[in-house]
């Protein structure tokens, strides 16, 4: 990959088809039950990647394609039920739905998108390795998710000043690394008047993706959203996620008057109490903390503290601490080393390919040439299929039943 600036764009597969596939047009059988709807759900597949292409020109220069494998953490802590409140959705046709999207990775793969897929890992495992692997080779990162889970990627090398940068379409957010506004705001001498000294500046290739960057955040009306990603990490081990079947590390059971039960945890703001009252008392925070059990015991005492908790032992709480540390921090003490060592081994080898053919996904009609659905003859409104470049519409990523939530 070339150092020149530009961004390399992740794009978390998995969550980018589902988000696709569930804001088509609901039919009156199975989603994806017929020939008609297989080819809406390709055109509207690359009507959406060719529109986010065109949202980042000139930003990025290659594209990275993330896809799941079964994950890991299923096998290493199989009592832990990860993932396991998320159950196949029966009106769904799926064999039909891999037949699409088999057939979209092809066509990826023939425009020079890097189709990244490891067997252990998870696209969130494939994400960080892709971050790990760009920023020591200066090569800035936009990821591209509505999983939140991953806002613990965004930082900046300071050793050669690339970073890695979370865009969220959802809610047009960016999420970025403290600091990330004053050096967007930062104008350097481009070093003389010559114009090929101005060329072959560091500080001029700089600049220009600062304006680039104004520029995507301005037209789009994207919210800046600076992130401390050392407590991001800390908050989410406290409460845990329930998208994913990780309880918080303390919770308990209650009767309400009704009759009910209700389960309550650790909420963010006593999370946030009780980062800060570790943080009064170790300074500034550090990863390294989170893999350390003298650190570990004194977030639990803390923790037990805030929240006066008297529901579970001390040691469930510091081993529900642990458990969800490995299970939801991306990190190299947490992935197994021989997943790893497979990530980082294939990623070497396909940053020496050659640069995405930017053009060619710049349309559908690119994307889509010398296929059957180029020109499949598709009754559907110009709303679904619009292609328009000066288009504020974000459809692909919502669903009137999920609307306000990130996937």
């Amino acid at each position: 990959m070339r150092k020149n600036g530009r961004h390399t764009l992740v794009i978390d597969g998995n969550y980018f088809l589902f988000r696709t596939l569930y804001v088509l047009p609901k039919p009156k059988g199975d989603i994806l039950g017929t020939k008609k709807d297989m080819q809406v759900y390709m055109r509207k597949l690359a009507t959406d990647l060719a529109y986010q292409i065109r949202l980042f020109e000139g930003l990025i220069d290659n594209v990275v394609w993330t896809i799941d494998s079964r994950s890991w953490r299923k096998d290493f802590y199989p009592e832990a039920e990860y993932k396991g409140n998320r159950k196949p959705d029966k009106s769904i046709n799926w064999d039909n739905f891999s037949k699409v999207t088999d057939e979209f990775k092809d066509i990826l793969i023939r425009k020079g998108v890097i189709i990244s897929k490891v067997d252990g890992a998870e696209g969130d495992d494939l994400m960080y390795a892709w971050n790990a692997e760009c920023l020591s080779h200066e090569k800035s990162v936009i990821m591209f998710t509505g999983d939140r889970d991953l806002i613990q990627l965004v930082n900046k090398n300071q050793s050669n000043g690339s970073h890695t940068i979370l865009f969220s379409p959802v809610h047009k957010k960016l999420y970025t690394y403290q600091g990330f506004t004053e050096w967007l705001n930062t104008v350097d001498d481009d070093g003389g008047n010559d114009i090929f000294d101005v060329l072959k500046s560091s500080n001029s290739v700089e600049n220009r993706v600062r304006k680039l960057l104004s520029q995507f955040i301005q037209n789009k009306k994207v919210d800046i959203m600076e992130i401390d990603t050392k407590e991001f990490s800390f908050r989410k081990v406290l409460t845990g996620d329930s998208g994913d079947n990780v309880p918080p590390a303390y919770w308990h059971t209650r009767t309400a008057n009704d009759g009910k039960s209700r389960t309550y945890g650790v909420s963010e703001a006593k999370a946030q109490a009780i980062v800060d009252e570790f943080k009064q008392k170790h300074g500034d925070l550090s990863i390294l903390y989170l893999f350390n059990d003298d650190y570990l015991q004194d977030l639990r005492n803390i923790l037990v503290k805030v929240m006066k908790a008297k529901y579970m032992s001390p040691e469930t709480i510091l081993t529900n601490i642990k458990n969800n540390v490995n299970l939801m921090i991306l990190n190299s003490k947490t992935i197994p080393e021989s997943i790893l060592d497979e990530m980082f081994k294939t990623i070497e080898i396909k940053m020496k390919q050659e640069s995405s053919d930017l053009k060619g996904l710049t349309t559908m009609q690119k994307l889509l040439e010398n296929t059957e659905y180029a020109k499949a003859s598709i009754d559907m409104s110009a709303k679904i299929l619009d292609d328009d470049s000066d288009s504020d519409d974000f459809s692909f990523i919502k669903d009137r039943k999920q609307k306000g939530k990130i996937f």
